[in-house]
């Protein structure tokens, strides 16, 4: 019956009901957060396999340049032949 304001009074709702709909909407809600979870984790395994084949690549790499001949084999030299200058003391 609404009051002498006209206010209609709130529906009356079964605890019994309202707490059953509230454990549905936290099911969902954990189902979703269990989803998000595998998700990331998934991403997080992806993300250390790409950085651990971008360090190996840098390793191979840094092993093929440096294990070919000296370092004065990489410098750019003269084409002559000529021998480079050296700093001796007279």
């Amino acid at each position: 019956m609404p009051d002498g304001d006209g206010k209609p009074e709130p529906p009356q709702i079964d605890p019994a009901k309202l707490e059953q709909l509230l454990e549905i909407e936290l099911m969902q809600k954990r189902a979703a957060w269990r989803q998000a979870k595998a998700k990331r984790g998934n991403l997080r395994a992806l993300s250390f396999m790409f950085l651990f084949l971008v360090i190996i690549g840098a390793l191979l790499a840094f092993f093929f340049v440096f294990s070919s001949g000296t370092l004065s084999e990489l410098r750019p030299g003269r084409s002559d032949g000529s021998p480079t200058p050296t700093a001796s003391p007279e």
